[in-house]
């Protein structure tokens, strides 16, 4: 039986800044990676992100961020958020072209490979964990939510 663990580092009792963790065994799934807008009275700031720092400490464990959809408060710390981690983001097309739009040329060429563009049909494996993927409705176009499953001997 695997160990699973879900918990959230952003975006638990407030509205933006998601972004959540499921740990199977030793594999790390991050899920979505937002911001937050500020309050007005927070002058200098323009915009808030979760703490990764315990992403950091994990990197080698994570297999990768997945995006159900291109809003900011899914996947608005993507550019942050891949300075530190070098790992795969994966979405539908639309997702990561919105990514893309909000990524510099730099930025651009450094991530670029690590973009991945998927589907419903779908299926990725990671070890023992296989992570499906199923459509959904949003206000947005072409929403995808991930689920893992793990893989019985």
């Amino acid at each position: 039986m695997s160990n699973i663990k879900i918990f959230g580092l952003g975006g638990l009792g407030e509205i933006g800044k998601n972004l959540y963790v499921v740990e199977v065994d030793k594999s790390i799934f991050v899920l979505e990676a937002g911001i937050k807008n500020p309050p007005l009275e927070m002058f200098g700031v323009d915009a808030i992100i979760p703490d990764i720092s315990y992403l950091k400490e994990n990197k080698a464990r994570i297999q990768g961020i997945f995006l159900s959809h291109g809003r900011d408060d899914k996947i608005g710390a993507i550019p942050l958020i891949l300075k530190d981690l070098n790992t795969n983001v994966y979405s539908s097309s639309f997702t990561i072209e919105i990514l893309k739009d909000s990524l510099d040329e730099d930025e651009i060429k450094l991530f670029s490979k690590r973009l991945k563009i998927i589907n419903e049909n779908i299926k990725l494996k990671f070890g023992n964990v296989t992570v499906t993927l199923f459509r959904t409705t949003q206000r947005i176009h072409d929403t995808l939510i991930s689920e893992q499953h793990r893989v019985g001997k």
